[in-house]
C-alpha cells in the first residue's frame, strides 16, 4: 500500500510540473503571436531522458493512455528542436518573393494570393516561391532531422510513424486507407463541381492552375462585395450569446485580441483550460475573416465549457486536435450556410444561396486536400523519404486536386504530428455532428438554444475522448464519411445547374 501511495504522490508531483510547463509554453506562444517580446519558458530545469522514463513508469499505472508521458515528451522534443527551428524561422522571416514592384514576405504568401485576382501575378509568385523553397529547404530539413534523431536515438522509437501511432492511439495506415477511399468516393463530384467554378472566377482550367490559384479561389475575396459593410466581431459574439453560449460574453475567460495588418494569423490559444482562452483575430473585412473568427470561436467553445473539476489529462493534455477542429469546422461551415447568410446576416436569398454553394465546393476541395496530404505523409514517412518524397507529394496532390504543386514546396506543406489526420477526420466529424444536430434540432439548429445545450453538455467532458470515440458515444454512429459525402452539393446534376447560381455574380466581377 505504501508503494502505491508513493507512486501516486510521485505522479501527482510530475503532473503539476508538466502542467506548469504547458501553461508557460502556451503563454510564450501567445506572446509570439501577438508580436510581443519573446517570453521565455519557466525557470524549471530541462527535462531529461531519465525524467521521461520515470514519468512513463508512473503514468502506465494510471488510466490516462500515457497522456502525462506524451505531454512531457512534447516538451522534450520542442526543447530539442528549438535551435534548428529558430534558424529556419529567421531565414523565413527575411525571405521575400519579387512580383513586379512588390516584395511579398514568405510568411504572407497565402494572404497575398487570397487578395490577388491577377492570375499572371500569381504565376510569377509561383516561380518565386519555388526558388525560395529550394533555398530554405535545407533549414526545414534540419528541423525534421533533429526531431527524428531525438525520437530514434534518444527515445528509442523505431520511426516517426510508431511514435505518432502510440501518441495518438491510432493506426495511421488504416487512416491513410480511409483517406484513399474518401478520395475515390468524392472524385466524380469534385471533378464536376470545381472546374466550372475555377474557370468562371479565374479564367483558368484546372490543368492551367497552380496551388496558388487554388488559394485565391478558396479565399472567396471575389464575393466580398456582398459582405454586410457594418458586420463586426461583436455581432458574431452577440449571435452566439443569444443562442445559448453565455461564456462568449465572459471577458475574463475568453480574451479576444483584435489586430490589423496582413501578418495577422487568426489563432486560438488555450492557455489554461477552461479558465483562460485567447483568440487572435483581425478585423471583419471579408468572408474569410468571418470564417476564421467562427473557426477559432469553435475551438474556444470546446475549451471554455470543459468541466473545471476534470484533471489536466482530460483538459489540457490532448495528443490530437481532431475533436476541437470538428467544432471549429462546424461553426465555420455554419456561418457560410444559406440559412445563416440569409436569416442571420440578412443577405438576399439568391446571393446567400450562391455564396453557400461556392463555400460547399471550397469545403469539398479542402477535405480532399487533407485526405491527399495524409496519404502522402504516411507513405513518405513509412518509406523514410522525407527529402526524396517531394515528387510523390507533387504528383499525388496534382492527381487528387487537379492543381499543380511544386515539389520544392513539400517541406513547407508538411505539418508535425500528422495534423493532416486531425483536419481530415475533423471534416468528417463536423459533418457527423451537424447531421445529429439537424436530426434532433432541425435544419437551422444553430438559431435556437436546444443545440447549444446539447453541445455544451458534450463539451463538459473536456478532452477525455478522442474524436472517433466521441462521435461513437455522442451520436451513436462510428466516425465515417457518409454524412460528409451526403452534404456535397448537386453532385449528380449537369454543369449548367451548378453554374446558374454563380453566373450573375462572377460575370460582373
Amino acid at each position: 500500500m505504501k508503494g502505491l501511495e508513493n507512486q501516486a504522490a510521485g505522479r501527482q508531483a510530475w503532473l503539476q510540473k508538466i502542467s506548469a510547463r504547458t501553461e508557460a509554453a502556451r503563454r510564450r506562444d501567445l506572446s509570439l503571436h501577438l508580436g510581443r517580446m519573446q517570453a521565455t519558458d519557466h525557470n524549471a530545469p530541462s527535462l531529461t531522458i531519465s525524467d521521461l522514463h520515470t514519468i512513463r513508469q508512473l503514468d502506465q499505472a494510471g488510466n490516462t493512455k500515457n497522456r502525462l508521458y506524451h505531454q512531457a515528451t512534447d516538451h522534450y522534443l520542442r526543447s530539442g528542436v528549438e535551435p534548428a527551428q529558430a534558424e529556419l524561422s529567421a531565414w523565413m522571416n527575411g525571405a521575400k518573393a519579387q512580383v513586379g514592384n512588390q516584395n511579398v514576405p514568405f510568411n504572407q504568401v497565402v494572404t497575398w494570393c487570397q487578395d490577388t485576382h491577377d492570375s499572371e501575378a500569381r504565376s510569377i509568385l509561383t516561380r518565386e516561391v519555388r526558388s525560395l523553397c529550394r533555398f530554405l529547404a535545407p533549414f526545414s530539413h534540419a528541423t525534421w532531422k533533429t526531431l527524428l534523431e531525438i525520437l530514434t536515438q534518444e527515445l528509442a522509437y523505431p520511426d516517426y510513424i510508431s511514435y505518432c501511432e502510440e501518441k495518438r492511439g491510432v493506426s495511421l495506415h488504416i487512416a491513410a486507407a480511409e483517406a484513399s477511399s474518401f478520395l475515390k468516393a468524392t472524385r466524380t463530384a469534385y471533378n464536376n463541381l470545381l472546374p466550372p467554378l475555377l474557370l468562371k472566377v479565374t479564367g483558368l482550367t484546372v490543368a492551367q492552375a497552380s496551388r496558388f490559384d487554388a488559394i485565391y479561389l478558396l479565399g472567396m475575396r471575389y464575393l466580398d462585395q456582398f459582405l454586410p459593410a457594418d458586420l463586426a466581431i461583436d455581432d458574431i459574439l452577440t449571435f452566439f450569446q443569444q443562442t445559448g453560449y453565455k461564456l462568449a460574453a465572459d471577458p475574463k475567460r475568453l480574451i479576444i485580441h483584435q489586430q490589423d495588418g496582413p501578418e495577422v494569423q487568426p489563432y486560438c490559444i488555450p492557455v489554461d483550460i477552461p479558465g483562460e482562452i485567447h483568440i487572435i483575430v483581425g478585423p471583419m473585412k471579408s468572408w474569410l475573416d468571418l470564417e476564421s473568427f467562427c473557426h477559432e470561436l469553435g475551438h474556444a467553445m470546446t475549451f471554455l465549457y470543459a468541466d473545471p473539476d476534470l484533471p489536466p489529462e482530460q483538459t489540457d493534455f490532448f495528443q490530437s486536435g481532431g475533436l476541437s477542429e470538428s467544432f471549429a469546422f462546424l461553426f465555420q461551415k455554419m456561418c457560410m450556410s444559406k440559412g445563416f447568410l440569409n436569416g442571420t446576416l440578412g443577405l438576399d436569398d439568391d446571393i446567400a444561396a450562391m455564396i453557400a454553394q461556392v463555400h460547399k465546393i471550397k469545403w469539398l476541395t479542402l477535405a480532399r486536400r487533407y485526405a491527399a496530404k495524409l496519404m502522402i505523409e504516411v507513405e513518405n514517412f513509412q518509406q523514410k523519404h522525407l527529402q526524396r518524397g517531394e515528387h510523390h507529394y507533387a504528383e499525388t496532390m496534382q492527381k487528387e486536386t487537379g492543381f499543380t504543386y511544386g515539389a520544392e514546396t513539400y517541406l513547407f506543406d508538411l505539418m508535425p504530428d500528422f495534423y493532416s489526420l486531425d483536419y481530415f477526420q475533423a471534416f468528417l466529424g463536423s459533418a457527423a455532428i451537424e447531421k445529429y444536430l439537424e436530426d434532433n434540432c432541425g435544419d437551422r439548429w444553430y438559431q435556437g438554444t436546444a443545440a447549444s445545450g446539447i453541445v455544451q453538455n458534450w463539451w463538459s467532458d473536456g478532452n477525455s475522448r478522442d474524436l472517433s470515440d466521441f462521435i461513437r458515444v455522442k451520436t451513436g454512429h462510428p466516425l465515417r464519411p457518409d454524412p460528409f459525402i451526403q452534404s456535397i452539393p448537386q453532385q449528380d446534376k449537369p454543369e449548367a445547374e451548378v453554374l446558374s447560381l454563380l453566373q450573375r455574380t462572377v460575370t460582373a466581377l
